[in-house]
């Protein structure tokens, strides 16, 4: 038997760091992501898809991704099975419970937060799982739930859960639990970068993200392909996403003009322009003047072009270059706010090393008597 294992979608995400148009394409890009996902379970003959929750971000669907949700379900022949998780849990008068009617055996979606199963007799396949139905799930489903008799068939989970804490406010299962009923694949949601077997034997995996939606997901996604048969388990990675995102950092210190700059950041940039729609964020560090980087960031237009990257984003880690042994020692107002802030210009949080050289600039302008107007955010 072949499975595609999928999950975390995400779709109709609100994208609010985004303005509406580009919001709106952000949306449709992951529309066109699920076609392609029920694409791939045809190409590769899958005999079923697992959808292990958040394939909504929200209770909340559009009527585009209701409608695409429910042609694909109906016409890709194969059966749907649908965990709903913490983002898109399951109510009286949920999206799920009301296309019901429409497909029919098409879409079968667990509506309990106990344990239940679901047979597929033409398949010889048993397939758990349970439901949100609010924003968490305390306890495991599997902690109390009985292990049936062995029927024969294929035993599948399919589930949204968190294996990482046994404290977790979202379905807290563990490898032992999972083991006791004896699964031959178990198919997670949830943790978006797990992408890796959870087991020794490989069984048990999180679908990982199918494509990233911004830095918080790094690399190309895609989607597990499961092969079952006579007690063998195989599983392969395919790849699906049309973009992905990178995090790079560039030490400035060595570089001298504002052209020798771009340039290194052209070489960087271009290092993930490989991977289709590269979306990428160079961290600068070391000790740069303030100019220089201003320049760098002003020519993000021209280091894309060249880059061939789609998007490029610009953080400034950098130290002003200060002589900061001097200002150490300095009995001055300069030396006493250098004194004051080197603890959070040292720290290992990037947001409050940040924000302390924003300070250190702003402070030595005005100590200076310079316009503290146009200090680089």
């Amino acid at each position: 038997m072949r499975i595609l294992h999928t999950g975390d979608l995400h779709l109709d995400s609100p994208f609010c760091a985004y303005g509406q148009k580009d919001a709106d394409k952000q949306r449709e890009a992951g529309r066109e992501l699920l076609r392609r996902i029920f694409d791939c379970a045809k190409d590769e003959k899958c005999e079923m898809i697992l959808i292990a929750g958040d394939l909504f971000d929200s209770r909340f669907v559009t009527p585009e991704s209701a409608e695409l949700f429910c042609t694909l379900a109906e016409n890709c022949g194969i059966p749907v099975v649908l965990s709903p998780g913490n983002h898109d849990y399951y109510t009286e008068n949920c999206f799920y419970s009301k296309i019901r009617a429409r497909l029919g055996d098409k879409l079968t979606v667990f509506s309990s937060p106990e344990l239940q199963a679901f047979d597929f007799d033409d398949l010889r396949v048993r397939v758990y799982g349970y439901a949100f139905t609010s924003m968490a799930l305390m306890n495991s489903p599997l902690s109390d739930a009985t292990v049936p008799v062995d029927n024969g068939y294929i035993k599948l989970l399919c589930a949204h859960a968190d294996l990482a804490s046994l404290v977790s406010r979202y379905a807290p299962l563990t490898l032992a639990e999972i083991e006791r009923f004896g699964f031959d694949y178990a198919a997670l949601g949830h943790i978006h970068n797990r992408d890796e077997r959870e087991d020794s034997d490989g069984r048990v995996r999180y679908c990982g993200f199918a494509e990233g939606r911004s830095f918080d997901e790094l690399g190309t996604g895609g989607v597990w392909i499961v092969d079952l048969d006579g007690g063998r388990c195989e599983v392969s990675r395919r790849v699906l996403s049309e973009r992905a995102f990178y995090i790079r950092e560039l030490d400035v210190s060595n570089i001298e003009t504002n052209s020798a700059l771009v340039e290194a950041l052209i070489a960087t940039a271009s290092s993930c322009s490989a991977s289709r729609g590269a979306h990428v964020r160079i961290s600068l560090c070391g000790r740069a003047e303030e100019q220089t980087v201003n320049h760098a960031i002003l020519s993000i237009s021209k280091i894309v072009a060249e880059s061939g990257v789609e998007y490029l984003e610009i953080v400034d880690d950098t130290m002003p270059l200060l002589d900061g042994e001097y200002l150490e020692r300095d009995a001055t107002l300069r030396g006493e706010l250098y004194r004051t802030l080197l603890p959070k210009l040292r720290s290992e949080d990037g947001n409050e090393r940040r924000l302390a050289t924003k300070a250190l600039r702003i402070g030595l302008a005005a100590i200076d008597g310079k316009s503290i107007f146009g200090v680089s955010e």
